[in-house]
């Protein structure tokens, strides 16, 4: 029986490692097949949703009139979703916007009111606990030069990333950007589409029918259906945006519960683009989604049993010992520099790789966007593994509880 659960745990690893190693290529290759866009300065409607924003929307505003980007080419929509705080009063202060407010409808009702009200052809939506940077609407509508462009979405960063959960968010978006970048220049296909900081052609977004309530991520349902109407997404890795990330275990619970339960909606409801003919980006996007999710169920129960598998009886100090190592970076370094002790393992020479690889790709994802490997992303990257440990019981649970449920999105996020 153990030494099955070994080879699953050698199986597991591999699958792991070949996922982690395409991802490596994918960077490498996209190094040399940056695609170059015309500076173009069209009519952009600007789209903020709120639903209880008084701490983040004059941040938000503020940073938005701000922009380099010619005034008399937007104009700026704030739709309040029913808020019940300030949000309201904080707006009514701003000129030169137009404010509408509905009951509490959901996100993506309110995206809807704002794009029928829009009067120009490209639609940027911005969430309000976002800060775009000043150049961030100039870069975004740069790939709306390609007419089979439909929508393009911003790099994500991490504004409050002083807490404990915040340096690990902050790390782990940066590693996401860089995969959707790599894959956008690669295979001219966006992977995960972010609709924090997103802009779409209007009468492509009216073509399929608008945003949808029937899933939790309305982000990624919609950029499915967009390619499912044969046009393209695109990273815009130079639109930047700074968002506000959970700060407490619940919070991330419930985000990360949203996403990953709603991303299984948006794919299963768009099946029909897994097909062999799709872009790579598409099958990618896919085959991954699942394949984490597999992991999340059987990836706990193999790790504690293999840390059990080989726990040392030798002592306190050694068990701590052993145990910082296997939950932090010094674990591969230490398994590398044992092999001329131990050899060579099937059983955790693809978790090694896995884990180097992991952390030279977020180490060169914080350099890709400015941010230097100071102490606390240093700190993150060293005890990334717990942390990614902590998402895939998110995941797991869930996944559960998603499968009790009557209703199945949420029309209030």
């Amino acid at each position: 029986m153990a030494e099955i659960i070994m080879v699953g745990a050698g199986i597991m690893f591999a699958i792991l490692f070949a996922f982690i190693l395409f991802i490596f290529i994918i960077f490498l290759i996209s190094k040399f097949k940056e695609k170059q866009y015309p500076e173009i300065k069209p009519a952009v409607s600007i789209i903020i949703p709120c639903y209880n924003e008084e701490k983040n929307i004059a941040s938000c505003m503020d940073s938005i009139k701000n922009a380099d980007y010619p005034k008399e080419k937007t104009e700026i929509i704030v739709v309040d979703d029913g808020s019940t705080d300030k949000t309201w009063e904080i707006l009514a202060k701003y000129g030169n916007i137009k404010l509408f407010k509905q009951s509490h409808k959901g996100k993506s009702e309110a995206l809807n009111l704002g794009t029928k009200i829009a009067k120009h052809d490209l639609i940027l939506t911005i969430d309000a606990d976002t800060i775009i940077d000043k150049n961030c609407i100039k870069e975004i509508v740069k790939p709306f030069a390609d007419k089979e462009v439909a929508a393009a979405s911003g790099s994500c960063k991490v504004s409050n990333k002083n807490s404990l959960i915040g340096m690990f968010q902050n790390v782990e978006y940066h590693y996401n950007n860089l995969i959707r970048s790599s894959f956008s220049k690669v295979f001219g296909n966006c992977v995960w589409f972010f609709g924090f900081l997103a802009c779409y052609r209007k009468d492509v977004l009216k073509q399929i029918g608008l945003f949808k309530k029937d899933s939790m991520t309305e982000d990624m349902d919609i950029s499915l259906e967009i390619k499912k109407a044969g046009y393209r997404t695109i990273n815009a890795e130079k639109a930047i945006g700074c968002t506000t990330a959970p700060d407490t275990l619940s919070g991330l619970y419930r985000q990360r519960a949203r996403w990953w339960t709603g991303g299984l909606q948006a794919l299963i409801k768009n099946k029909e683009l897994f097909t062999a003919k799709s872009s790579p980006s598409i099958l990618f996007l896919f085959i991954n989604h699942f394949w984490w999710t597999l992991y999340a169920l059987i990836s706990l129960p193999i790790i504690i049993y293999q840390v059990h598998y080989w726990l040392p009886n030798n002592g306190s100090i050694a068990l701590f010992a052993y145990l910082f190592r296997w939950f932090t970076l010094l674990g591969p370094v230490w398994v590398i520099y044992k092999i001329p002790v131990w050899g060579i393992s099937f059983y955790s020479f693809f978790g090694v790789l896995s884990g180097l690889i992991t952390a030279i790709l977020i180490i060169l994802a914080a350099n890709m966007f400015k941010d230097r490997v100071k102490f606390k992303n240093a700190f993150a990257i060293f005890f990334y593994f717990p942390y990614t440990i902590v998402l895939n019981i998110i995941i797991t649970i869930s996944l559960l509880k998603y499968s009790f449920l009557k209703k199945r999105y949420f029309i209030g996020e």
